[in-house]
């Protein structure tokens, strides 16, 4: 059905410059994105926000002042790291300012939301970022492994010989680099096991700063937070704490070269996209060869992605106030009132749920928060009294003075501005300007934002079963997130709680298993690899479930005087998962992406309900059919 309903698009589409995928969602994101621009580049609007948009972007295209800069202010990093002589100066470099701001650790920190309180933000503990990403791969290199690889490799190598390394000595901190990352990534978790639903309860580990230092006497982790005002935080979360104990055995000063040649790559690699042309085109060379891309973007193209990526919530304000038509956000919010209704139902009807689990799925039902287009309150823009003022090249600002001055604003903003505050739940996201949707399992709430409201998902003048089969069925699927595998684990208030009987969720998981295995049946990959049903089980059970929420809702209507389209329907569900990519791409996307493949999202979604298959008279033998007995759909 997905080839049939897409074949003229799918025969005829091409990939843009630079890009390795063309959707649905990237062709509204481009309209987005072309929107924009023109906001960052029209000397016409006033105001603060416009004016910092617009000094960043003309700082991001002038090569003069880059390419005069070169590579002077990395190399004042890197030889920091290659002064420190002892491990004791390693801890004095991991406690500084100089690394806080412009180093690398090969431990992390950062604010998040605590699982068990909702309401109150914790700093989080995280484990070393690996350059292949998944720990999984310093076992046995997957091809898409050994694309990361090569990338991460030639961008190290190319910046270290332009910091004036030897190639001997590039090729040294290289391989020192690869052997800190094998010897500590045994003991971190898998991408699988991050994604899994275990993962919420297993990296829930609650310290105290007192319980830090006798977990971790050998690296100073707590003397590092003290350091960097984090150690004040009234609730610490350790993710993993198998790392941290592997860690700490591998602090001595037998792996202090291996160490700092681990912060030296990331260091000089980190900030290859910041520098002058020659070390940006190569960024871009090796980038377009890891994911199959023949052609880069436009410059124009991607200085304004660059500044969407660093002032989200400036260009929010913008594109709201210019773009959102009247009426959308109460139109979206009507339906999104009618899906919530059927949910109602439709968990009145799951004759496998007990009354009492039953009862508490419809009391998080009933809390569900519904955030749509944009927020109406904004969240703040001063940190402290601090305002963020980027200047223009004549006022003597550079592009890296100007990330200097966004990295402390939003260190101030973001983490120390909040830590140890309440979570003000009217002040959601700033950044509303993307093609995107979701469900926020810590404060119950679906966010469906003013980016996805538009092209095939949303136009104010669609039918009602375009509306379904597109920003209905996002709305259904988001709602569904707060009782998949994953959501299923937080109550209503957005805790982490179980409110499942015993009974209820081994059904619950016998489901989801049946789910797994069918589509662990599937072959995807030219080399013959099944389909990893556990990376996608949380994805396609929020698919199905917004499916099956809009077919509810459709057969409301079918017995009224309008009467419902289903093949109208449907096709619209079709085209809105529309996408072509890469080989690279799509290697990817099977190894890490948590969403099925879009052929899937359609295919593998429909063939689970009925309506389906009377609207197409299938029958046992055809390709899209599938027997009641085997249909897998968890809700």
């Amino acid at each position: 059905f997905y080839l049939a309903r897409n074949f003229e698009w799918l025969a005829d589409v091409k990939l843009k410059p630079g890009r390795s995928r063309n959707s649905a969602f990237d062709t509204m994101q481009d309209d987005l994105d072309a929107a924009l621009q023109t906001l960052m580049t029209d000397p016409s609007i006033e105001g603060r926000d416009a004016r910092l948009l617009r000094n960043l972007y003309a700082l991001w295209l002038d090569w003069d002042a880059r390419n005069a800069a070169g590579v002077a202010e990395v190399k004042k990093h890197t030889e920091a790291i290659e002064r420190i002589g002892t491990l004791d100066e390693l801890t004095e470099y991991f406690k500084s300012e100089e690394c806080l701001h412009y180093g690398a650790g090969i431990a992390g920190f950062d604010l998040g939301v605590d699982d068990r309180d909702a309401a109150s933000y914790n700093v989080e503990l995280t484990a070393t970022s690996l350059s292949l990403g998944d720990s999984a791969e310093y076992g046995k290199l997957t091809p898409n492994g050994e694309r990361t690889k090569k990338m991460r490799d030639s961008a190290s190598l190319y910046m270290l010989g332009r910091l004036g390394y030897s190639e001997e000595r590039a090729r040294a901190v290289l391989d020192g680099a690869h052997a800190f990352e094998a010897r500590i990534a045994p003991s971190i978790m898998t991408s699988d096991e991050r994604k899994s639903p275990e993962a919420i309860e297993r990296m829930y580990n609650p310290l105290s700063m007192e319980d830090l230092r006798t977990r971790s006497r050998v690296f100073p982790f707590a003397d590092i937070l003290d350091a960097q005002g984090a150690g004040v935080s009234k609730l610490i979360n350790l993710q993993e704490p198998a790392w941290l104990e592997a860690l700490n055995g591998l602090y001595h000063p037998g792996n202090l070269e291996i160490m700092k040649a681990y912060l030296i790559r990331r260091v000089a690699a980190g900030s290859m996209s910041l520098l002058d042309e020659a070390a940006y085109r190569e960024h871009q060379r090796i980038s377009n060869e890891r994911y199959g891309v023949p052609e880069s973007r436009p410059d124009e193209e991607l200085a304004a992605q660059f500044v969407h990526s660093c002032l989200p919530s400036p260009l929010s304000r913008l594109y709201v106030a210019r773009h959102v038509a009247p009426g959308t956000k109460e139109d979206v919010t009507r339906i999104i009132r009618e899906v919530v209704d059927y949910y109602r139902t439709m968990l009145g009807e799951e004759d496998w749920l007990s009354e009492a689990t039953r009862a508490r799925a419809v009391e998080k039902l009933d809390a569900l928060e519904a955030r749509v287009a944009y927020p109406d309150q904004w969240p703040d823009q001063d940190a402290g009294g601090r305002v963020l003022e980027i200047g223009t090249k004549e006022e003597g600002e550079t592009l890296w003075s100007a990330m200097d001055k966004l990295r402390r604003f939003n260190l101030a903003l973001h983490f120390y501005g909040k830590l140890n505050t309440k979570v003000d739940r009217e002040k959601w996201i700033g950044d509303v300007a993307w093609v995107n949707a979701y469900y926020r399992p810590t404060q119950n709430a679906i966010m469906i934002i003013a980016g996805i409201l538009s092209g095939d998902f949303y136009a104010p003048d669609m039918s009602e079963e375009e509306k379904l089969g597109g920003i209905g069925f996002v709305v259904g699927h988001e709602i569904s997130h707060a009782f998949d595998t994953r959501g299923a684990q937080f109550d209503k208030d957005g805790n982490v709680a179980n409110w499942w009987t015993d009974e209820d969720k081994a059904a619950f998981r016998g489901r989801a298993d049946r789910l797994i295995r069918y589509l662990d049946g599937m072959v995807l990959s030219e080399r013959g690899e099944p389909y990893n049903g556990t990376l996608v089980q949380t994805e396609t059970i929020a698919d199905m479930a917004g499916a099956k929420a809009m077919l509810g809702l459709a057969a409301r209507r079918k017995d009224t005087d309008r009467g419902f389209d289903y093949d109208k329907f449907f096709s619209a569900y079709a085209r809105a998962w529309r996408s072509v990519q890469t080989r690279e791409r799509m290697d990817l996307s099977l190894r890490t992406d948590v969403h099925a493949l879009p052929c899937l999202r359609v295919n593998a979604v429909l063939q689970q309900f009925g309506e389906f298959h009377e609207t197409y008279g299938l029958k046992e033998g055809d390709g899209m059919w599938l027997a009641p007995q085997d249909r897998v759909a968890v809700w």
